[in-house]
């Protein structure tokens, strides 16, 4: 039964696993901290879970559905990343064009020059350690977080937002929050969801908040 009280479906779960595994095996997640292998087990787990509730349901009167005999997907070694080489693209990519922004050079030279409460208040050192991330995440081909950069359009944003409070210290409550973002490594809001995630294949099947694989959002000021 669900938390609502309703009968779950399981081959219409069966067939949502599956598509779900199809998907990040061969495009990958979008998950900020952990592998693609480390998901499609925990896909994998759900499968042979919903395939145990569909054997233990009373009353089959048509038999098991057709998706209950589709083969059970293979292990996946954890540190398993689907399209690597394009993942290393994207990020040599990003990080030419992170290196090049004249918000981010305007933040650099202006730092050492901000008091200890500007510094903090506008997060320069978070935003300035996202050029050295990648920096760090490519010379050790850490693809989980080269993968967090494919799309370098918020990191931007954060620099012009940083260059903007540096040159006008009261614009500040005037600045679009949407632009200001902080490092998600250090929320801890996220450390809490990942670390929950380690029991969800242990557990009965639940919703999928409590899985690894989450949208990628950087978190606002």
């Amino acid at each position: 039964m669900s938390k609502r009280g309703q009968q779950t479906d399981y081959a219409a779960e069966l067939e949502k696993e599956y598509a779900r595994w199809d998907e990040v095996f061969t495009k990958g997640g979008s998950d900020p901290f952990w592998t693609d292998g480390v998901n499609l087990e925990l896909t994998r787990n759900r499968i042979l879970s919903y395939k145990q509730q569909l054997e233990n349901q009373e009353n089959l009167l048509f038999g098991l559905p057709d998706i209950y005999y589709r083969e059970t997907p293979p292990e996946v070694d954890c540190n398993y990343m689907a399209r690597p080489d394009e993942i290393r693209e994207n990020a040599r990519k990003a990080m030419e064009i992170i290196d090049a922004d004249e918000n981010l050079k305007f933040v650099r030279k202006q730092a050492p020059s901000l008091s200890e409460a500007q510094l903090k208040q506008f997060c320069i050192a978070t935003i300035i350690n996202y050029a050295e991330n990648l920096r760090r995440a490519i010379a050790e081909d850490d693809l989980v977080i080269m993968r967090r950069y494919e799309h370098p359009d918020s990191y931007l944003e954060s620099f012009e937002s940083a260059a903007m409070r540096i040159r006008d210290p009261d614009c500040t409550r005037r600045i679009n929050d949407n632009l200001t973002v902080c490092d998600p490594e250090d929320d801890e809001e996220f450390e809490e969801e990942s670390s929950e995630t380690e029991q969800d294949a242990d557990d009965d099947i639940t919703e999928s908040e409590s899985e690894p694989e989450e949208d990628f959002q950087l978190r606002l000021f």
